[in-house]
């Protein structure tokens, strides 16, 4: 896929959950059903970008980073139980942009590099973007809403 339509994914993302998700009001967002609540899902969507920008920012300058959408592991601690679904969002769309500023800066040259003799950074980003398309599918079934 085109680095350009990699980052229109991603882009997408962010819009479509501030227009199906932010104007809701926050006790519709933690109604929890069997896949959990919208605000879960968010949650986890905010905690797999934080993991994701700053595995990046790790490939970009050359050390190795794990798996991030393994086994779990710590955020990055921005993070509180007590938040609400916007302060959510708002968390998950500075680490979108911060991943996209590092996207535009990266050479088209460096977009196919296996990193770490494993996935170049192409691949996790469609892997990123596979990821969205996951829990926005989620975020629409807990809704009730039309795709």
């Amino acid at each position: 896929m085109a680095e350009r339509d990699l980052i229109d994914g991603l882009i997408a993302t962010y819009r479509e959950l501030n227009s199906r998700v932010r104007p809701l009001p926050e006790d519709r967002l933690r109604l929890v059903g069997k896949e959990g609540s919208v605000r879960d899902v968010v949650a986890r969507l905010r905690d797999d970008e934080l993991r994701f920008s700053q595995a990046l920012k790790q490939v970009t300058t050359g050390i190795p980073t794990p798996d991030i959408f393994g086994e779990e592991m710590a955020v990055v601690g921005t993070e509180s139980s007590d938040d609400s679904t916007a302060t959510i969002l708002a968390q998950f769309g500075t680490a979108r942009e911060s991943t996209l500023a590092m996207l535009r800066s990266l050479p088209s040259s460096e977009w196919d590099t296996q990193i770490d003799g494993t996935r170049s950074v192409r691949s996790r980003i469609e892997r990123l973007n596979e990821n969205d398309r996951q829990h926005m599918e989620r975020i629409v079934g807990l809704l009730g809403s039309p795709a």
